[in-house]
């Protein structure tokens, strides 16, 4: 049982998609046709959308996830989601068929990486904004995006993502994870989110895929969703 939002679609193998930190529908806008093979389950994170009211957290996240769980599922996280998908798989690795983080920002994992060293302060600082207008237009500096008027929707997601634990803080268990098939999604755009993948590919001995150009929601990448649905294919048991 849960008492996150949850929409369900589609008839199959079970997808847990797991958003970050703004927009559910917008991110997973390019992999809902994929409920015409799969059974799709994608939850409001806590603290966003019609979920309870909360500061979001991963390892809250995490919880959550593994809640979600009523059958061996595969885990596809975008962002600070890709750090809740796969600490809720460390917590229930017998129900995960595999886990794709996309772009996960696990920036502890790589914090004596030079550029990681010259990011994390400008996020720190965009943290400690007084507005979540304030803080989006910091964030995205900082992260050399340019910044634009948020939607209404976006402004709502913008509270909330201010007022996450910063993922810096997430300590991946490696040990629980093993033998999890594991799939990091990049986009090339970022040496400190590149450095994140590196670290994560060497300690899960996972595999790695990388669209250029795609930025950093790599999910509407062209030819993602087929890469995807390879993995899953090729986890299959």
């Amino acid at each position: 049982m849960t008492d996150l939002a949850v929409d369900v679609r589609g008839d199959g193998d079970t997808v847990v998609l797991v958003h970050g930190s703004g927009v559910r529908d917008w991110t997973w806008s390019d992999q809902v046709e994929l409920a015409d093979r799969y059974r799709l389950v994608m939850p409001y994170r806590r603290g966003y959308g019609e979920s309870p009211h909360a500061d979001p957290d991963f390892e809250v996240d995490a919880g959550d996830i593994a809640d979600l769980l009523d059958r061996p599922s595969h885990l596809v996280g975008f962002s600070y989601g890709g750090i809740g998908a796969l600490l809720a798989a460390a917590r229930r690795p017998e129900l995960v068929r595999s886990v794709t983080a996309i772009e996960p920002p696990a920036f502890g994992l790589a914090r004596d990486h030079p550029e990681v060293q010259v990011l994390l302060p400008k996020v720190f600082i965009a943290y400690a904004k007084p507005t979540p207008e304030e803080f989006g237009v910091a964030f995205a500096e900082a992260m050399g995006f340019e910044p634009r008027p948020p939607s209404r929707e976006l402004s709502s997601a913008l509270d909330s993502f201010q007022r996450e634990r910063t993922p810096d803080e997430a300590v991946i268990p490696f040990e629980r994870l093993d033998g999890t098939p594991v799939l990091i999604a990049t986009g090339g755009w970022h040496p400190a989110f590149d450095e994140v993948a590196r670290v994560l590919v060497d300690r899960l001995g996972a595999q790695h895929a990388e669209f250029p150009g795609a930025g950093h929601p790599v999910q509407h990448a062209p030819g993602f969703n087929e890469r995807m649905v390879e993995f899953w294919q090729s986890c299959a048991s």
